[in-house]
């Protein structure tokens, strides 16, 4: 009872937080993922050290954050976009943590610089596709309200994840992957395939009718697919690493990377569908 507290007071306090930063968007909307981004680095380098690894934590999550503010100051015109800085990005950071790791240890640089540059691909990367998800207005017009978009998606991964956890609690026979997670049952996925999917179609249809059905129905079931398997991954993770959560900052709901993990793995995907379909 006293962990259910928890988890009605955390959502509770949550649920309309997020609401207002999908809804505002803008400067408010990044700041929170860029919140996510450097907690969420944090949790993922946190379980690489419980293995043992020594990669570059805070200056991974540092070159993160600041790469996001260029990111979002250029995707919505306050920086000139030039090519050059698509390239010169990636590149100083790469310099930056490759020097820094043979600095600090050269014995397993390789691994650290690893472990590192994969933290940023696997949280900051996709959280920064989110971001140009919500302002996608800023790279096409059209009549579509982004704020609902990405209210929508996430509606969708909760629809998906409760589908799955009920419905695969009740009826699930079948193993999903019973080495990497032995609670995860086809039904339950099969189950979340379905809610997740219709719930976006549904709502879709309703607070952006511009999208189209077809549209619709093709990134409706890429979100109730590849969420999961962002779920898959990152239980896997956590017990490669021995842990149960990625952290406890959510009361009842684990770390960051437990509550963002789909969103975490299908921003990419989106983002790459919306711009040929948009």
């Amino acid at each position: 009872m006293k962990e259910l507290g928890k988890r009605i007071l955390t959502a509770a306090i949550g649920i309309p937080l997020a609401i207002f930063l999908f809804l505002q968007g803008g400067i408010f909307f990044a700041v929170g993922i860029l919140i996510i981004i450097g907690f969420g680095l944090h949790e993922f380098y946190s379980m690489a050290e419980n293995k043992g690894y020594h990669p570059m934590k805070w200056a991974s999550i540092v070159v993160s954050l600041i790469a996001g503010v260029i990111f979002f100051l250029t995707l919505t015109g306050v920086l000139e976009y030039k090519l050059i800085y698509t390239f010169l990005a990636p590149t100083l950071i790469g310099t930056f943590l490759i020097t820094l790791a043979l600095y600090k240890n050269g014995i397993s640089a390789i691994t650290d610089i690893s472990i590192s540059i994969g933290g940023i691909m696997y949280v900051a990367f996709p959280l920064l596709c989110l971001i140009a998800i919500r302002e996608f207005n800023y790279l096409s017009s059209s009549e579509i309200d982004w704020g609902y978009f990405v209210l929508t998606l996430f509606i969708a991964i909760w629809l998906c994840d409760s589908a799955a956890y009920f419905i695969g609690r009740a009826i699930g026979k079948h193993k999903l992957f019973p080495r990497h997670s032995p609670k995860k049952s086809w039904e339950g996925a099969i189950a979340g395939f379905v809610f997740g999917a219709i719930g976006f179609v549904g709502l879709t249809a309703w607070l952006n009718p511009s999208f189209g059905l077809a549209n619709s129905i093709i990134v409706g079931a890429i979100i109730t697919t590849f969420c999961q398997l962002g779920d898959l991954i990152e239980s896997h993770f956590k017990r490669d690493a021995e842990v149960k959560d990625s952290s406890n900052f959510f009361p009842g709901h684990g770390g960051f990377l437990d509550r963002f993990d789909g969103v975490i793995f299908i921003s990419p995907i989106i983002l790459f569908i919306l711009v040929l379909i948009v």
